[in-house]
């Protein structure tokens, strides 16, 4: 297969797609910051993002429960179901496959990773 002449068209895509690569990898570089580390005794109470949060031993066999949180929080690996109460709070449920720590996301993809002893 012949080689293609470089074209200026052809070369100011290829410059405008590394730039596009190299942004993207020095912002991601620029936003990152370590997981948090969080450990408690279930049931317990941590601060995340500034709130008091309740982490509790939900009504179902084996789940956990987090109260009050945000709807764009999520669970790495588990499904989590979201609830509202009368007061508009909301509470995070979910079933953990470890028993002794969970990883949080929140709205601000900061991660907080949370270690439950006496589980």
């Amino acid at each position: 297969m012949p080689a293609e002449k470089l074209t200026k068209q052809r070369l100011i895509h290829i410059i405008v797609i590394l730039t596009i690569l190299s942004a993207a990898f020095f912002w991601r570089t620029y936003r990152y910051s370590a997981p948090e580390q969080l450990s408690c005794d279930a049931p317990c109470q941590v601060s995340i993002e500034g709130q008091n949060t309740q982490i509790t031993s939900g009504e179902a066999a084996d789940s956990i429960s987090l109260f009050p949180a945000q709807k764009s929080w999520s669970i790495i690996g588990h499904s989590a179901q979201i609830e509202k109460n009368q007061d508009g709070q909301t509470k995070l449920t979910f079933i953990p496959e470890n028993r002794d720590q969970f990883t949080l996301i929140t709205g601000t993809h900061k991660k907080y990773i949370i270690h439950l002893k006496n589980r």
